[in-house]
């Protein structure tokens, strides 16, 4: 894929689904200030996270930050994998 925000927010969608599915079996939110918007429900607080980020990552290839984008698409791909694991210890302790 040429453009980076594409996969960002590829990624953003899969960070939300396994955060999702790691807290329905039991998990809980690591990031403190995901945390703190969960307050508001742990589904809406999440989706308001994603569009948060979505809108930095917008505002960043507006900019032709790319190369920041393409940095946070590392970050955040090792936070699926962070998640995945999550989900797998947690099938198996189930």
């Amino acid at each position: 894929m040429k453009s980076p925000l594409v996969v960002f927010i590829l990624l953003q969608a899969l960070d939300l689904a396994t955060t999702f599915v790691a807290l329905t079996m039991g998990g809980s939110e690591s990031n403190p200030m995901i945390a703190h918007l969960m307050a508001l429900g742990p589904v809406r607080g999440l989706l308001v996270s994603k569009a948060l980020v979505i809108a930095l990552a917008a505002a960043g290839a507006s900019m032709r930050k790319n190369r920041g984008i393409w940095c946070a698409n590392a970050v955040f791909s090792g936070v699926v994998m962070w998640n995945l694991g999550i989900i797998t210890r947690l099938a198996l302790i189930s």
